[in-house]
């Protein structure tokens, strides 16, 4: 496996970190050393005086990494919004070398790495420097998140077309959060989005109930496995 890829999104809250941990517990499961980067965190956490990742809790509660946090989440900002923005906020200067450093050596540490975004892919994270800037300088490929439902036409093929115009690689979309009553819209945008971004649609995962409590009964390899075509992931890196 070459370096992994990017997780991005096509807006916030369309799950990407569920995407993340599910693909990383299901290339885990097959073997594969692959490790995991949030490198930008606002809304953080904090619990027995720990500042705290909430993505990167919600994915290691299906796998197991012993990595170091700070080099899995080196920048935490405490403002839920755009991480340059959180910054001035808070009167902190992203250190850009910081993020590098980290992503590295946690290269150096697994075969290869899954490095989760922030929001979609037009996110500022420091001054003048967005998240196209940061999925160059790592050199990864990335996979989209979509929702499943009315607008995300728009939203996938707007972000397929922006990444590629920049120069980056598309590996494909994940359509995340299909729910069992689906309409007409989501049984369709699939299709559509695929033909109109002359992109492969590389999953369509299920709304997934007890995530948020429980979720230790959850078997989120299983679900990627069944749903998401890991195979084809795996070889185009």
């Amino acid at each position: 496996m070459n370096r992994g890829f990017f997780v991005t999104g096509t807006d916030t809250d369309v799950g990407k970190t569920v995407v993340t941990a599910g693909l990383l517990a299901a290339l885990r499961e097959r073997g594969y050393d692959i490790g995991l980067m949030k490198p930008f965190q606002t809304d953080f956490i904090e619990a027995e005086g720990r500042l705290l990742s909430p993505d990167l809790e919600f994915a290691l509660r299906f796998v197991d990494l012993d990595t170091d946090y700070d080099l899995m989440n080196p920048i935490r900002l405490r403002e839920p919004l755009a991480p340059s923005v959180a910054a001035e906020i808070e009167g902190i200067e992203i250190d850009l070398t910081k993020v590098d450093r980290a992503y590295q050596e946690l290269l150096a540490l697994h075969q290869g790495l899954i490095v989760e975004g922030a929001g979609g892919l037009m996110v500022p994270l420091a001054k003048n420097f967005l998240i196209p800037d940061l999925v160059k300088s790592f050199d990864l490929p990335i996979i989209i998140v979509a929702r499943p439902n009315l607008g995300t036409i728009n939203h996938t093929v707007l972000t397929v077309k922006v990444a590629r115009q920049l120069g980056i690689e598309v590996l494909g979309v994940i359509i995340n959060g299909l729910k069992e009553e689906a309409g007409i819209a989501e049984r369709t945008n699939p299709e559509v989005i695929a033909e109109l971004a002359n992109v492969d649609i590389l999953g369509i995962v299920p709304y997934i109930e007890g995530l948020e409590s429980g979720s230790e009964k959850v078997d989120l390899a299983r679900i990627f496995e069944e749903y998401v075509e890991v195979e084809k992931i795996i070889d185009s890196l």
